[in-house]
C-alpha cells in the first residue's frame, strides 16, 4: 500500500529533534486517511526541521485535492531521491495539467515498488495519450496566463512550472508559439543573482 510506504520512510527519514513524532503521527493519518490531519503533522515536523517534513505535506496535499499548492511545495527539492514522493510529485504535476513535468518525473521512476511503478505506467500512458495531440495555440495560451496569474499572486515557483510547461509545449510546435514569452517570464521569476561586495 503506497500510503504505508509513507510511513516507513518517515520512520527513517527524520534526523531532526522532536520531529519524529509528528511524522510518525503525519504518516500514520496519512494511511488512515485523514489527509487535513496528516498535512498538519508533516507541517509541524516541517517547522521542526524534519528534511522531508514539506515532501510529506506536499504528498498530503495531492491526497487533498490542492494540486498546485503541492506542486508549489515539491518546488523546492529535486526529484530523484525518492519515487514514492516522486509519485506523488508527478501526480500533483498530472492534477495541475502540467503533464510533461508529470512525463519527466515518471520517466525517472526507477526504484519504485510494484504497486507504484504498475500505477506510473498507466498514469504515463495516460499523459502519453494528452500529449499526443497537436497542442494548439490556445492552450500554450492557457499556460501562459497561468504563469502570469500565479506570478501576481506572489507564487513564482508555480509560475515558473506553468512558464516551463508552456515553453516546452510551445518548442514542439512548428510556430514555437508563446516560447519567446514564456522564456521572458522565466527570466522575471529566477531571484536575482547574490551582488559580491568589494572590499
Amino acid at each position: 500500500m503506497i500510503a504505508a510506504g509513507l510511513l516507513l520512510l518517515a520512520l527513517s527519514t527524520s534526523a531532526a529533534p522532536g520531529a519524529d513524532e509528528h511524522l510518525l503521527a503525519g504518516a500514520a493519518a496519512f494511511r488512515d486517511g485523514r489527509f487535513d490531519a496528516a498535512l498538519v503533522e508533516f507541517r509541524v515536523a516541517e517547522k521542526l526541521g524534519a528534511p522531508d517534513g514539506r515532501a510529506y505535506a506536499a504528498a498530503a496535499l495531492v491526497k487533498l485535492g490542492r494540486a498546485e499548492d503541492s506542486v508549489e511545495a515539491f518546488a523546492s527539492s529535486p526529484p530523484g531521491d525518492d519515487d514514492l514522493l516522486d509519485w506523488y510529485r508527478a501526480l500533483a504535476c498530472y492534477e495541475a495539467q502540467l503533464y510533461l513535468c508529470a512525463d519527466r518525473i515518471l520517466a525517472g521512476l526507477t526504484r519504485a515498488g510494484p504497486k507504484v511503478a504498475t500505477e506510473a505506467g498507466k498514469l504515463r500512458a495516460e499523459v502519453a495519450r494528452v500529449l499526443a495531440r497537436e497542442t494548439t495555440a490556445t492552450t500554450i495560451d492557457w499556460y501562459l496566463a497561468r504563469c502570469e496569474a500565479r506570478r501576481a499572486e506572489g507564487r513564482a515557483a508555480l509560475a515558473a512550472a506553468y512558464c516551463r510547461e508552456a515553453a516546452e509545449l510551445g518548442a514542439r510546435r512548428p510556430d514555437r508559439h508563446g516560447v519567446a514569452r514564456a522564456n521572458a517570464e522565466l527570466v522575471r521569476l529566477e531571484p536575482p543573482a547574490p551582488v559580491g561586495r568589494e572590499r
